[in-house]
């Protein structure tokens, strides 16, 4: 009954000048039809809760001059309208000033009778007005129908993307204004969802093929999905109402979406196969390893094949973690994988990770991907290589780079021009002053070495190392006075500071 409108509906287009004489008693009362007929018997050929229409012309032949001496009529109106009744007629529009000047009484108080509605259709009405009103009203709602449809879809497809199988069974069942579980072909429970104090478990488990049915005011339906073997999982529905044409077909893309979401472990588990088959490779020294390597990281390059290595560096695990986080949130947004791996934590470091993007991402768009995290960490990055280029060298040369910097801040390939720290002179000198100054914090107490890096890093700002570490400023400030004590340095001095900068940034 969901293509059926509301008689209301049709006696309120004020534009037909329909003119109301008898109601069906049912303010909720519907036709699924108009149909325009002049037979005296059209039973055969009226559809259930149909709106007839007629001038009459055929009753005017069956009705035999008025009787003088007060016998009764022979009215063919009674018997016309219990035809109509037998056929579950809602409603009968009667055309007058063609060739009844007004409704027959008889009609009317037939129709009365029976519970059909009667309206007068004046002579300037033309039936077919009629047909073209209500035609273009079952397009309005088809188009109506199918936007809600639409947007159930799209708000059905966010949520398996952004919460997996119990969001979406909440979306569902808040769409549909029922309850939903999902059970497999042994009866075991996946996800579930209760909704105005009914639960679709028990009928779930009860459950073993597609269908539909009601009882006693409640209606299930169950949707059979992809099997896998000899398994599969349903998605059943329970409510209070019963289910139309657009809820079913809210159910069926909920059902293909869970079972995309349901089947996810079997690529998971390919995936894992094809990472165990690359470890033994690299274990065995197998010729395939690049080869296999390369699969692997094709995801992460570009056009060309060209990858963009990237380090994050930050004081605190914490802020890494976050940094990552928003990164993977990132791909994920663009559709794609995320590429990271930690590299060994030092002394000064409290962590630093290795990205790959890939080589046409812009420098700052990098940066951008990690969101706000990208204001509590340093990140360097490289130039476009191939992904074999990707050395530990050119790593420890990002490394340093991003150790160089304040929090909040990125830079280039071409910006960071740390190279010549890494020349065995420079080196050298960096690694005599290390062991005159911070070296000595090594059998200190702990928090000084990472308290002097934020420091230094922060551009010697108490107030932000103080933040990073997670401590208050007089205990920064005290560990300053103990870092000068120890490493007989004048912190003070600008000169200083820039010489235990390099100090602390290179060491490994």
């Amino acid at each position: 009954m969901d293509d059926d409108i509301p008689l209301r509906w049709l006696r309120a287009q004020r534009a037909l000048d329909l003119r109301p004489v008898v109601g069906t008693g049912d303010p909720d009362a519907v036709f699924s039809v108009i149909q325009p007929t002049e037979l005296t018997d059209p039973r055969e050929f009226l559809q259930p809760r149909a709106v007839v229409l007629t001038v009459g012309v055929a009753l005017t032949q069956e009705t035999p001059p008025r009787s003088t001496d007060n016998e009764p009529d022979d009215d063919p109106f009674p018997a016309y309208v219990d035809h109509l009744a037998e056929a579950e007629v809602t409603a009968i529009g009667f055309g007058t000033g063609l060739f009844f000047p007004t409704l027959p009484e008889s009609l009317v108080q037939a129709a009365r009778r029976r519970g059909i509605a009667v309206f007068e259709v004046p002579r300037h009405t033309a039936f077919i007005s009629i047909l073209n009103t209500v035609t273009e009203e079952r397009a309005r709602r088809s188009r109506r129908e199918q936007e809600g449809l639409v947007v159930a879809q799209e708000k059905l497809s966010a949520a398996a993307v952004h919460g997996g199988l119990e969001e979406l069974l909440t979306v569902t069942a808040r769409q549909l204004d029922a309850a939903v579980a999902v059970t497999d072909s042994d009866g075991r429970l996946h996800g579930s969802h209760d909704r105005t104090g009914r639960s679709a478990v028990t009928v779930a488990r009860e459950q073993r093929a597609s269908g539909a049915n009601d009882s006693g005011g409640v209606w299930r339906i169950t949707q059979r999905m992809t099997p896998q073997g000899s398994r599969f999982h349903l998605i059943t529905m329970v409510a209070g109402h019963p289910f139309s044409p657009h809820d079913r077909s809210v159910i069926k893309h909920a059902a293909g979406l869970a079972d995309i979401l349901l089947q996810r472990p079997a690529y998971l588990r390919r995936s894992r196969t094809g990472l165990n088959s690359l470890a033994l490779q690299l274990l065995l020294g197998l010729d395939g390893g690049n080869q296999s390597m390369g699969r692997v990281l094709d995801e992460a390059s570009d056009g060309e094949g060209l990858v963009r290595p990237a380090v994050v560096a930050a004081d605190r695990r914490a802020d890494l973690d976050r940094a990552v986080t928003a990164a993977d949130r990132a791909a994920a947004h663009a559709g794609r994988h995320l590429f990271v791996t930690d590299l060994p934590d030092t002394p000064l470091d409290a962590a630093s990770a290795l990205f790959l993007f890939r080589g046409t991402r812009a420098v700052d768009a990098i940066a951008a991907g990690f969101g706000d995290s990208a204001s509590r960490v340093r990140i360097a990055v490289g130039e476009p290589v191939p992904w074999n280029s990707v050395t530990l060298e050119r790593v420890q040369r990002l490394e340093t780079a991003a150790r160089t910097l304040t929090p909040g801040t990125h830079v280039g390939p071409y910006e960071a021009g740390t190279d010549w720290l890494d020349q065995p002179g420079v080196r050298s000198a960096l690694d005599q002053r290390a062991a005159e100054t911070i070296d000595r914090l090594t059998s200190a107490e702990d928090g000084l070495q990472a308290t002097l890096a934020t420091w230094l890093r922060s551009g010697c700002r108490v107030a932000t190392t103080a933040e990073s570490l997670g401590v208050h400023r007089h205990t920064v400030r005290s560990r300053l006075d103990r870092i000068a004590s120890i490493c007989e340095v004048d912190l003070d001095d600008p000169v200083v500071r820039a010489e235990l900068l390099l100090v602390a940034v290179t060491r490994r």
